[in-house]
């Protein structure tokens, strides 16, 4: 195999979410986190939008949402953006999820990733290389995924599963965070805003994994 001098591997990284989409299936996107603000010239800028639902734009075209631009508790609280927000999810999520013990509901939220540093702007498909890609695939393209990532390392894929803040937290931050493969199946919420259909779940994979699947 050639070795790629850093001109190729700059476009190379540039399109992975198309190299991605070609060898595994489904629409992949490069998600990027900015400690600075970036040329929003490269995309468009979203208000009052969820993450998830943002998900779904950015397969149209790149977007960039910071702050002012999240409609979504949840997100505003992985993202690092609103920690006071802490009480009133507890209270929101107690009503959908009807957990009658407050001792349960706040372990389950205390295991949701989430950034204590905020970075300034978040871009989905913008120019240039991701910190991680994302892909809302079917159970037959997962395991072709989870394949390449056995017959590589010779282990099985251990996942952590949580229906709170399932895509925001529990694939954008996690990936980010902890540097493997993340799943979700999503949750009420991700599940609707992204139009994400029944037969289908999230897979996230970092950067520093990439060259596993496309050597």
């Amino acid at each position: 195999m050639p070795v790629l001098n850093k001109t190729e591997m700059k476009k190379e990284l540039d399109h992975i979410h198309w190299i991605f989409s070609e060898r595994f299936g489904g629409n992949w996107i490069k998600v990027k986190f900015y400690k600075e603000t970036p040329n929003l010239k490269q995309g468009k800028k979203v208000r009052n939008i969820r993450f998830c639902e943002a998900t779904k734009e950015a397969i149209i075209h790149p977007v960039f949402f910071d702050k002012e631009s999240i409609s979504c508790l949840g997100a505003e609280y992985a993202f690092g953006w609103n920690s006071d927000y802490r009480n009133r999810l507890l209270d929101a999520c107690q009503d959908k999820r009807q957990i009658g013990k407050d001792i349960l509901l706040k372990s389950l939220f205390s295991h949701i990733p989430r950034f204590k540093k905020p970075f300034q702007y978040i871009g989905l498909n913008a120019e240039g290389e991701p910190d991680l890609i994302m892909a809302y695939m079917l159970p037959e393209q997962v395991m072709n995924i989870i394949k390449t990532y056995n017959d590589n390392f010779g282990e099985n894929l251990d996942v952590s599963l949580n229906c709170m803040m399932s895509i925001c937290g529990g694939i954008a931050v996690k990936t980010y965070l902890m540097g493997k493969i993340s799943i979700s199946f999503g949750c009420d919420d991700a599940r609707k805003y992204s139009n994400m259909s029944r037969g289908r779940l999230v897979v996230g994979i970092p950067k520093k994994l990439f060259n596993v699947f496309v050597p």
